[in-house]
């Protein structure tokens, strides 16, 4: 991950790899899903938790589509 100096306000910046925009370094959050890193206009917030995406947001709820056997 990319880190430059921003000197006007003294902070070191990094890029979120979802949306590419500029964020001061800290500030990425990780999905609880699949552990990409994300910034916060990328969020998605559902349940309780932040997510990186939609889709983990729907995984999280409906898990991974497998279905049960039914036992005899």
């Amino acid at each position: 991950m990319e880190r430059t100096e921003d000197r006007s306000y003294g902070y070191l910046e990094t890029w979120c790899p979802i949306c590419r925009e500029t964020v001061p370094e800290g500030a990425l959050q990780e999905c609880i899903i699949c552990r990409s890193l994300f910034c916060h206009r990328c969020a998605v917030a559902a349940y309780g938790h932040v997510f990186c995406s939609i889709r983990c947001k729907d995984f999280f709820f409906y898990g991974d589509g497998e279905e049960f056997e039914e036992e005899a």
